[in-house]
């Protein structure tokens, strides 16, 4: 953002603030605002909120305009459905732009070429994916290499449930153009493909029409792929991961069979660079064939480490091995030796190929638990295919490919995608129960639609704010945008058995076992801690319900709570703010729910001391119960953030466990959680000239302040500060924002410093923690050192109220709303698993929960004159601002079914019965500040 915008948003911040003067005589004003504050449910205003098709408002591009050093969201284009276990995406380069060794930067919306559709489950670049891989069609020669694979496209549609692209590398003189169409489901997905007629003349010219669908995986080692011409089937597994998964043993396990029996889910399921072998044998005679399997085999640098026996068999298409009965043993010995051969039989294929599973793979590999499984069916059925190991095209170094061939007259194609992480037969399950070959692409395209309507459609907002330059329009496409990306994550891994029982393989147990009921991933607490779990508990209770009980499964199968799984524990970010939560779920009495498990989970995390070289629990525990923080001459890192991390999920734990009545604990936690004053400077400003003083410090073990302290540096000088600067840092202790304001000596000075916060120029120090996008992000938003790119700041606007200057957090997140969220510039930041769209959404309707496990939304400032939330008991909570405008940013009264709300706040139960939520907005923050003072009088109490 420029100067002249950068000016812009001040003088919106100093236009709506007329001076936050505190309150004069207010007692003596009681009785006139008293009467103005309205009683009724607002019957003069028309509620009617109508938004009938808000899945068309989503942009599914809003927040991919990122590059590695500056984010607009770092998100996907996804195309599925809510909370589903695959989501499908346009990959548009093949290689890392950014230079980022991840390689997790594959797609852009201005990038001008397509290599395929992936199937994804990446919830960040920077967490990268896992069980992804690559859907490609195309027309011509068959190209291997990077970038003769990719095609030229125009997109002619992009929505949650549609992707439609016009793919101009293969038209014909006339204009008709192969076109591509994909739609998605929970587990599977369709691709509608259409060609361009036959061209007799381009024919004669030497132009190959054939047509091709392919299938590319990572790994041509760990990975496995098959095909069936005569079926159009392309079938296997792929392995693809970044961590999170279980690791097992040695692949495969060792075998007790004399007859080296393949164990595992791996055996016959085609070809693989380890495990199984294509060798391009001519011959009929199965026995030879193998021979010959032999012999190329032993020439292979890979099967050098292996032995390969094998032994005879007259009937085709047998499995050939260390039969019983003997066999001649190869002349290559190794590591293990055993093969175990399996011929392509009957038809026109017998004998075309031989393919095997070798026992053993490698002394370096290890084999990990973990396979998603695919099932690729297409229509009409193949006329050939293969498959091409080895491939390299820049995204991939050693991949694994097959394709289906197709004759040049086939005028159009359906491909249907059925994928499971427990089988193959549960992939081919997914695939005919969700893609049943009686329904067409528009049925199922019509089926995601209406999933997303009624996801979408449970908020229905009328028009944007009054004066908003972008027009209604541009306000609802952010608005449902941000409502899209929030119900994306944390997905589902459940899938449904042959008896329609809920089942599901598990990231989280040691040996990648199946068990009952839902399960979750893709969270990352950190950051989804704040909002997304608040905005689903309000607006979809019921996947609320199903997520947390799916994170009390992987309690159960771990041991422990996750704290950023994907697909499995990955160990990112400081704290287990998990915890906050499920404390959170027990408060809110989550039908199902075993309170007395649930307590125990997040006590664990409270109490017990993980083990040495452990992801999971809390780093440093023992040194945190022994000083009341992490001592910054101790042994772990991010001591400020963590500590601070650690009383927030402290005190939340307490609030369950004073539910529960667990006095006991709730003491010892409530006492560690006041032990923030511990790290809190009152008087040091950290360098800053002019500025107020107050911030958190790291503290040595001795109890005093660790030296030098810098107050704008990143990481602080050790990394103490996660991902920030001590400025980001100084209002952390949202369940005691009155207790800070009389640390930094009154009201008005914690306002001040909230202030400051606000308007000073941004400004950083490359720490600890270097120069990272954030940085950058921060400056070019120019909202002083108000990183609302980064989570560690998303509550400090609704810290105000409680220091006493509710205007203020008013004024501000109205300018946050406005500016910081726009459907042409996408996000602040990183969009991390669904939070900061999630924080729209709640500011935008004027709601946020401030602390986990306490019972209340804090009222902010409302973006809509209309909204409405439709609950699955039928009951509407209507929130209404008559007059809501740019202007009008402060609550100068806000009720209840016509009830003054106390205290600014809301109870989350009421909510649930339905109701009204009236706002009278102003242009005056003198009004707001006296209605917050009134409110909290003892007639006027709500609760």
């Amino acid at each position: 953002m420029g100067t002249e915008a950068c000016l812009s948003l001040l003088l919106l911040g100093a236009a709506q603030a007329q001076g936050n003067a505190h309150l004069g005589s207010i007692r003596a004003a009681e009785p006139a605002i008293k009467a103005s504050i309205p009683r009724g449910v607002g019957a003069d205003v028309d509620v009617d909120v109508d938004v009938e098709h808000p899945e068309d408002l989503v942009d599914i591009t809003m927040g991919t305009w990122s590059r590695i050093d500056y984010s607009t969201g770092s998100v996907l284009p996804f195309v599925g459905r809510p909370w589903g276990m695959n989501q499908w995406a346009p990959q548009t380069n093949n290689y890392h732009p950014n230079g980022h060794d991840q390689k997790s930067w594959w797609f852009h919306p201005e990038d001008k070429e397509l290599y395929g559709i992936r199937c994804t489950h990446q919830p960040s670049p920077w967490i990268n994916d896992y069980g992804n891989f690559l859907v490609s069609a195309e027309m011509g020669l068959l190209k291997t290499n990077f970038p003769n694979k990719a095609t030229t496209f125009r997109v002619d549609k992009y929505s949650p449930y549609e992707l439609d692209y016009t793919l101009d590398t293969y038209c014909d003189t006339d204009g008709n153009c192969m076109t591509l169409n994909l739609t998605g489901t929970s587990r599977g997905a369709m691709i509608h493909l259409t060609f361009p007629p036959f061209d007799e003349e381009a024919a004669a010219a030497g132009y190959d029409q054939t047509r091709r669908v392919r299938v590319l995986l990572s790994s041509n080692s760990t990975d496995s792929i098959d095909f069936d011409a005569n079926s159009g089937r392309i079938f296997g597994f792929t392995q693809a991961n970044n961590g999170g998964v279980p690791m097992g043993y040695p692949y495969p396990p060792p075998s007790s069979s004399a007859t080296c029996q393949p164990q595992g889910p791996f055996k016959n399921l085609g070809f693989s660079g380890n495990d199984l072998y294509h060798f391009g044998v001519d011959e009929g005679d199965v026995d030879k064939a193998a021979m010959q399997c032999q012999t190329q085999c032993c020439n292979e640098p890979k099967c050098l480490a292996w032995g390969l026996d094998y032994g005879s068999s007259t009937s085709t298409g047998g499995r050939l091995g260390a039969a019983p009965d003997g066999g001649d043993l190869p002349t290559c010995m190794g590591h293990d030796k055993c093969c175990w051969i399996k011929s392509m039989a009957g038809g026109a294929h017998s004998g075309q190929h031989i393919s095997g599973w070798k026992k053993g793979y490698g002394p370096d590999d290890v084999q990990t638990m973990f396979h998603h499984f695919f099932e690729l069916e297409t229509t009409p059925v193949a006329a050939g295919g293969d498959v091409l190991q080895r491939v390299n095209d820049n995204m991939f170094t050693n991949g694994l490919e097959a394709y289906l061939e197709f004759p040049p007259t086939v005028q159009s194609i359906e491909v249907r995608i059925g994928t499971s992480f427990i089988s193959g037969d549960q992939a081919r399950l997914n695939l005919d129960r969700e893609l049943p070959r009686n329904k067409t692409f528009t049925d199922i395209a019509q089926e995601s639609r209406a999933r997303w309507n009624s996801v979408l459609g449970v908020v229905k907002v009328q028009g944007g704010e009054q004066g908003d330059p972008r027009g209604d329009k541009g306000r609802l496409v952010t608005f449902y945008s941000s409502m899209y990306r929030a119900a994306i994550f944390p997905r589902s891994l459940a899938e449904m058995n042959s008896t329609g029982h809920t089942i599901h393989w598990s990231p989280y147990d040691d040996n990648g076992n199946v068990f009952d009921g839902e399960i979750a991933t893709d969270s990352g607490f950190w950051d989804a801690y704040r909002t997304v779990y608040q905005l689903g508990a309000l607006i979809h209770p019921l996947q609320y319900n199903k997520l947390i009980h799916g994170w009390m499964n992987a309690y159960r199968e771990q041991g422990w709570l996750p704290g950023w799984p994907s697909p499995g524990e990955r160990g990112a970010m400081a704290a287990t703010m998990q915890d906050c939560i499920v404390a959170d779920a027990i408060i809110r009495g989550v039908p199902g729910l075993n309170v007395s498990e649930a307590y125990q989970a997040i006590r664990k995390d409270a109490f017990t001391v993980r083990g040495k070289g452990s992801q999971k629990g809390r780093a440093g525990l023992d040194d945190y119960i022994k000083y009341g923080y992490l001592p910054d001459d101790g042994d772990n890192s991010n001591q400020v953030a963590a500590t601070l991390n650690y009383m927030l999920a402290d005190y939340s734990v307490a609030l369950a466990a004073s539910f529960l009545g667990h006095d006991e604990d709730a003491k010892v936690l409530f006492e560690r959680a006041s032990k923030w004053r511990l790290l809190f400077d009152a008087k040091s400003k950290g360098g800053i000239k002019r500025g107020i003083p107050g911030f958190f410090r790291p503290v040595l073990k001795n109890g005093s302040f660790a030296s030098p302290f810098d107050a704008l540096s990143w990481g602080g000088q050790k990394g103490e500060y996660t991902e920030a600067s001590p400025y980001q840092y100084r209002f952390y202790v949202p369940y005691d924002p009155s207790g800070l304001a009389s640390a930094y000596g009154s009201s008005a000075q914690m306002c001040a410093a909230l202030e400051e916060m606000m308007t000073l120029p941004a400004t950083f120090r490359k720490g600890n923690w270097g120069l990272h996008h954030e940085q950058v992000e921060m400056v070019e938003n120019c909202f002083g050192e108000y990183e609302h790119n980064n989570q560690p700041v998303h509550h400090v606007l609704y810290m105000a109220k409680g220091a006493g200057c509710p205007s203020l957090g008013q004024k501000w997140l109205r300018v946050a709303t406005e500016v910081l969220y726009n459907e042409k510039v996408g996000f602040s930041g990183d969009e991390d698993n669904g939070e900061m769209a999630s924080w729209f959404v709640l500011s935008a309707l004027g709601l946020y929960q401030l602390v986990p496990g306490t019972p209340y939304y804090e009222i902010g400032s409302p973006l809509f004159e209309k909204a409405e939330i439709t609950l699955p008991n039928k009951a509407k909570i209507s929130i209404v601002a008559p007059g809501n405008t740019r202007d009008t940013p402060y609550v100068a009264s806000v009720s209840w079914n016509g009830v003054p709300l106390h205290g600014l706040r809301v109870n989350y139960t009421d909510l649930q019965d339905g109701g009204q939520l009236y706002f009278n907005m102003t242009s005056d923050p003198k009004q707001a500040e006296e209605f917050y003072a009134v409110s909290l009088s003892s007639e006027s109490q709500y609760s």
